[in-house]
């Protein structure tokens, strides 16, 4: 990344020379656009910040999830492998009822959470 040649301070307090003859830049004019540029220096350093502490913060929580990861490895090469149930393998009817009260049971809260999020005529607009 390259140096930065100037800081906020050293542009707000930069003064110009005027020529003699009066042909030059309207000193009015050459601060108006500088100070534009010391609003862009204070508001570039507040994002690489935010940008900084965000990348720290996200290191952290790859840490962690490495870390987890790891554990879980770790218990998984420790702890007694059980049998997996395949899509092959018919389930007891039971479970099917179990499944399917659940499955009704969460389609009727659905639909009870759209009507009060969308209201009574929401199958009817679409």
């Amino acid at each position: 990344m390259e140096q930065v040649k100037y800081t906020q301070k050293d542009i707000l307090e930069r003064v110009f020379k005027q020529k003699r003859m009066g042909v030059g830049y309207d000193p009015a004019d050459v601060d108006s656009f500088l100070d534009d540029i010391i609003k862009d220096y204070g508001a570039f350093g507040s994002r690489v910040e935010q940008l900084k502490s965000e990348v720290a913060r996200l290191q952290v929580a790859l840490k962690d999830a490495q870390d987890q990861l790891v554990a879980v490895k770790q218990q998984q090469s420790v702890a007694p492998q059980q049998p997996v149930q395949t899509a092959s393998q018919p389930q007891p009817v039971e479970d099917q009822r179990q499944a399917a009260v659940t499955n009704l049971d969460l389609i009727k809260r659905v639909a009870n959470l759209e009507r009060v999020v969308f209201g009574r005529d929401h199958n009817s607009a679409e």
